[in-house]
C-alpha cells in the first residue's frame, strides 16, 4: 500500500506538470487548429534562464516569474515572426514554420548554454511529509498545489471574463470575431503568451523535480500533445484531466513495470483510447473552417 502511494504522489505531481504545459498548448490549437511545434522549446528556453538567473543569485521567487515572463515574450516573437505571416496558407505551411522556430530556438539555446544536462537548484525544500499510507515531501506538494492553482486562474479568466468570451469567440470564428469587433490578432497573440508563460512555469517546475537539458523541449511538445489528444482537442478540462492521467500512467508504469517502457506504453494507452473516442475523453468534433 505505501508503494502503491507514493506513485500516486509521484504520478500526480508529474501530471499536474504535464498539464500545466498541455493547458497553453491546447489554447493555441483551439483558436487555430496549429500543432505548436515550437512550444516545448519555449518551455526549454525559459527553463534555462530560470537556471542562469538562479545562477546569478536572484531570489526564485523574482526569477521564476521572470523566466516565465521571458517564455511568453518568445512566444509572441515566435507568433508574430514565424506564424502570423503564414496563418492563412496551406495548413502544411505553419507547421513547417513552427519547426523552424522550434530549430531556431533549441539552437540558441544550444549556443548559450551547451548541450549539457544541469540541476536546477532546489529551491524549495524537500522535506518528507507523511500521512497514514501517503509519504510525500514539500517539493511535490507545492508542484501540485502551484500548478492546480496557476491552471485554475487561467480557466476562470478564460471562462468568466470579457478577454476569455472574446478567446471563445475567436476560437470559434476569427472572421466574424472580428464582425463583432474583437481584435482577433491581439487575442491571439495573448494565447500565444499565455502558453509561453504557462509552459515555461511547468518547465521550471519539471526542472526542479528532474533536471534540464536542451531535448527536454522535444519532450515536452510530445507530452503536452499526448495530454491534449488524451483529454480532447479544444477542451481546457480535458487538456488538465489528460495531463494528470499521462503523469498517473507514466508513474505506475515506472514504478510497477520498467520505466524503459514507461513512454511504449503511455503512446499505447493513448492508441487505445482514441479507438473507443477518436475525439478523446472530453473533446467534440470540431467543425471545418472554410
Amino acid at each position: 500500500m505505501e508503494y502503491f502511494a507514493k506513485q500516486l504522489i509521484n504520478g500526480l505531481a508529474l501530471g499536474s506538470i504535464y498539464a500545466l504545459v498541455a493547458v497553453g498548448y491546447n489554447m493555441v490549437y483551439g483558436i487555430l487548429q496549429l500543432i505548436n511545434f515550437a512550444h516545448g522549446d519555449i518551455y526549454m528556453f525559459g527553463s534555462f534562464i530560470s537556471l542562469s538567473l538562479s545562477r546569478i543569485k536572484i531570489p526564485f521567487a523574482i526569477g521564476g516569474p521572470l523566466a516565465a515572463l521571458a517564455g511568453g515574450l518568445t512566444a509572441l516573437v515566435v507568433e508574430r515572426v514565424a506564424y502570423r505571416p503564414v496563418r492563412g496558407a496551406n495548413r502544411i505551411v505553419p507547421m513547417i514554420s513552427a519547426v523552424g522556430a522550434a530549430l531556431v530556438i533549441r539552437n540558441v539555446a544550444l549556443l548559450v548554454w551547451g548541450p549539457e544536462t544541469f540541476s536546477h537548484p532546489k529551491v524549495i525544500p524537500a522535506n518528507p511529509i507523511s500521512i497514514g499510507p501517503f509519504t510525500f515531501n514539500t517539493l511535490q506538494l507545492v508542484i501540485l498545489v502551484l500548478a492546480t492553482a496557476l491552471m485554475g486562474l487561467f480557466m476562470l479568466l478564460v471562462r468568466s471574463t470579457k478577454l476569455g468570451k472574446a478567446t471563445r469567440a475567436v476560437s470559434q470564428d476569427i472572421p466574424t470575431a472580428r464582425l463583432m469587433g474583437i481584435e482577433a490578432n491581439r487575442i491571439i497573440q495573448l494565447v500565444y503568451f499565455a502558453g509561453g508563460f504557462l509552459g515555461v512555469a511547468g518547465g521550471i517546475l519539471f526542472s526542479m523535480y528532474y533536471a534540464i537539458w536542451i531535448g527536454m523541449g522535444f519532450l515536452g511538445t510530445m507530452k503536452a500533445w499526448t495530454a491534449v489528444v488524451l483529454g480532447g482537442i479544444g477542451s481546457l478540462k480535458g487538456a488538465f484531466v489528460g495531463g494528470m492521467l499521462l503523469g498517473l500512467a507514466e508513474a505506475f508504469i515506472s514504478g510497477y513495470i520498467s520505466s524503459a517502457y514507461r513512454d511504449a506504453i503511455s503512446f499505447g494507452i493513448l492508441m487505445l483510447v482514441l479507438l473507443v473516442r477518436p475525439t478523446g475523453l472530453f473533446g467534440q468534433q470540431l467543425a471545418q473552417r472554410a
